[in-house]
């Protein structure tokens, strides 16, 4: 299966891109990063609109949201390999700082959280690339991981 993130804003020179690029690094999923610029004058609806056209109708889509699922990693890793045998691509969406648009949650197959604390959405980024990451060396039997 392949992985995309779709993602507003620009994660620019800083500790966060180190992380993200860290993971990236030793990812050997198919995953790329779109990341969709928003004008600051921009509604939550607008942003959502720029979201929904970069998605295609076969995506299983999953947002990150504060209200979201919360996932242990093992979940996380039996969501995405059930999925793998039923879609080629799933989408994560991260929005903004205002948070996704009602539209946008309601074409997102799953909206998952990680954790009840609130994230910058340019760190959350590295997060769920981390958490891509642990899942790959879950299906690798690496030690990684450790329930």
């Amino acid at each position: 299966m392949k992985y995309k993130l779709l993602a507003l804003g620009t994660l620019k020179a800083s500790s966060e891109k180190q992380l993200l690029d860290h993971y990236l690094g030793r990812l050997t999923l198919d995953f790329g990063v779109q990341e969709l610029i928003s004008k600051k004058h921009h509604t939550k609806e607008e942003e959502g609109a720029l979201i929904l056209s970069h998605l295609s109708s076969n995506d299983y889509v999953i947002g990150l949201d504060e209200k979201g699922v919360d996932l242990s990693t093992r979940s996380f890793f039996e969501l995405l390999e059930n999925k793998s045998n039923q879609t080629k691509v799933c989408t994560f969406i991260i929005g903004g700082a205002d948070g996704l648009s009602e539209a946008v949650k309601k074409r997102c197959q799953m909206l998952i959280c990680f954790g009840k604390m609130t994230w910058p959405h340019m760190l959350v980024r590295a997060l769920l690339v981390e958490q891509l990451y642990r899942c790959q060396q879950i299906k690798n039997n690496h030690p990684y991981h450790r329930d």
